[in-house]
């Protein structure tokens, strides 16, 4: 089922509506209805990216334990080249002194 929505456009919103709707061939609704559409899939998969890490941090919290960033990546990028290296080893979580993160 469908649904009637109004929206008050600006004039040169509603142009390049139209120009980017007649480059694709399609009307300015059916661009606006795909747009909108994409923004949303958009928005759940970015809500769930945050559901996930919270899970993660929580998880980490509950467990009291962390892997060191530089390891993890030292194992993916040997994983990449094809070797099998061991995986890192979970340290434990000290709160009193935060782990220094790992940049290039």
């Amino acid at each position: 089922m469908s649904a009637t929505t109004s929206i008050k456009l600006s004039d040169a919103l509603k142009a390049t509506i139209a120009k980017v709707a007649a480059f694709e061939g399609k009307t300015a609704h059916a661009l606006m209805v795909d747009t909108l559409q994409a923004a949303m899939e958009d928005a759940l998969v970015r809500q769930q990216f945050y559901a996930d890490a919270e899970g993660s941090y929580q998880d980490s919290l509950r467990t009291n334990t962390v892997f060191a960033g530089a390891d993890v990546k030292a194992y993916v990028l040997a994983r990449v080249k094809g070797d099998k290296p061991r995986r890192p080893r979970a340290q434990r979580l000290n709160p009193a002194k935060p782990m220094t993160p790992a940049h290039d």
